[in-house]
């Protein structure tokens, strides 16, 4: 399995999906072994802290470090800079395959491959991953698997080459596609990642149907080769009920998330402002990083807001909890959210959720509030209901919790594991 992220080191919700998607196969007796771009540093304190998985190292294709401690799942994790939205250091060369040869397996046709990133990747964005493909796939053909499974776009190339290398079925899973992440027309190049990825699978999941009808619509993928698999959530990791001894002094509604242009935190602000100019007590919360942070705060103070509004930059795990446990409504205001783990994590801390209609995880609830994500005055009319109506935010809190239920990662994992097994018996039957 390759994939770009894993807990505690995430930047966003694919390590999270990842790691449950992961420790929900680990149940069904499915054997793991996850390749990952990460440094040296942080690769040594995740593999051992968190899985106590067996843990390799690799360095310009020099193993340095081997630890056995589970017989099931392993994580390989490669001495790469490589991240999902920050900058990219200089590539080193190898000498295995040309950049050439592996561009010609995994991008051919490249679109525009002259142009340069965008900022919100890098400037040496391509080269690293093919830095990344090439180990990745000479770490693949020294291994015995039987399925390659890869999530999303940086790691596309390198499951094409394992392909390649080994004959073996190749699963991509699209968690987000370029239409989702950047504004405009996106980088080119990515796309050419994500399309080549796709076309060159044999099955593709998609973690809602609309991520299914992006694939289908913008790249061209034919819909009976793809399979949605919604993401899910711990049913053992939901928090007790805690009752408040204190009353609130001021009602909270928070926005968590990327402060980015794909997560509409500006929408999310300029209801703020409505919902103000009727009830003024009400506080909210950005919590999270991204590149928009500078503009929202002008804009706070632009609005005469910003004595309303905390920004709360990156929480780690206890803190997201807590800042759960403290407010009275969860805003997803994303302009297109493939999925949305941060919904069903709301709902398990028993808050009445408003989400934009333009997020899969609408696919597998009923019990939220919706809304266009441009219609600020629909937004702002919903945050105020909730707050002002405490029975509907009561009914709210009751009813969607229990939405949960059949949203598990162990469900997931069912799905996967067929889609597993149904490749394995398409390519006996080829064979």
């Amino acid at each position: 399995m390759f994939g770009w992220e894993f807990p505690p080191f995430v930047a966003g919700g694919l390590g999270t999906a990842c790691h449950g998607l992961v420790r929900a196969l680990l149940k069904r007796g499915v054997n793991i072994t996850l390749i990952l771009p990460k440094n040296i540093t942080s690769a040594r304190e995740e593999g051992l802290t968190i899985l106590g998985a067996e843990y390799w190292e690799f360095c310009l294709n020099r193993e340095i470090k081997t630890e056995e401690i589970h017989n099931s799942f392993k994580t390989i994790r490669i001495n790469s800079v490589l991240e999902p939205y920050s900058g990219i250091n200089e590539p080193i060369e190898l000498n295995t395959l040309s950049k050439e040869a592996i561009e010609k397996i995994i991008l051919e046709p490249i679109a525009d491959t002259k142009s340069p990133s965008k900022a919100v990747y890098g400037p040496n964005l391509i080269e690293e991953v093919t830095r990344y493909n090439q180990i990745a796939a000479s770490i693949a053909n020294s291994l015995e698997f039987d399925i390659i499974h890869c999530h999303d776009w940086l790691t596309f190339g390198a499951g094409i080459l394992a392909k390649e290398v080994s004959g073996k079925p190749l699963i991509v899973q699209v968690h987000a596609t370029e239409f989702d992440r950047s504004p405009g027309s996106g980088n080119s190049e990515v796309k050419s990642f994500e399309k080549n990825g796709c076309d060159r699978a044999d099955t593709v999941i998609a973690v809602s149907n609309l991520t299914r009808d992006t694939l289908v619509r913008n790249y061209e993928i034919p819909a009976d080769k793809i399979e949605v698999v919604h993401n899910g959530i711990n049913m053992t990791s939901i928090p007790e009920l805690i009752v408040q001894d204190k009353p609130k002094l001021a009602p909270k509604i928070l926005f968590l998330g990327r402060v980015t242009y794909q997560k509409g935190p500006n929408y999310f602000l300029e209801a703020a402002h409505k919902v103000l100019q009727f009830r003024p007590d009400i506080e909210f919360i950005i919590a999270g990083a991204g590149d928009m942070l500078p503009y929202l705060k002008g804009r706070a103070i632009e609005l005469g807001i910003s004595e309303n509004v905390s920004f709360t930059g990156v929480l780690n795990e206890k803190e997201v909890k807590e800042i759960y446990q403290s407010v009275d409504c969860f805003v997803l205001s994303s302009i297109s959210e493939p999925f949305g783990l941060t919904v069903l994590e709301a709902l398990s801390h028993r808050l009445p959720v408003i989400i934009s209609k333009q997020s899969g995880v609408s696919e597998v609830l009923k019990n939220i509030l919706r809304y266009d994500f441009w219609d600020v005055e629909r937004l702002s009319a919903l945050m105020l209901s909730v707050i002002n109506y405490p029975t509907l935010a009561q009914e709210l809190r009751e009813r969607g919790i229990k939405d949960l239920y059949p949203i598990t990662w162990d469900q997931a994992a069912i799905k996967v594991e067929n889609i597993y097994l149904n490749s394995l018996q398409e390519k006996a039957i080829c064979i």
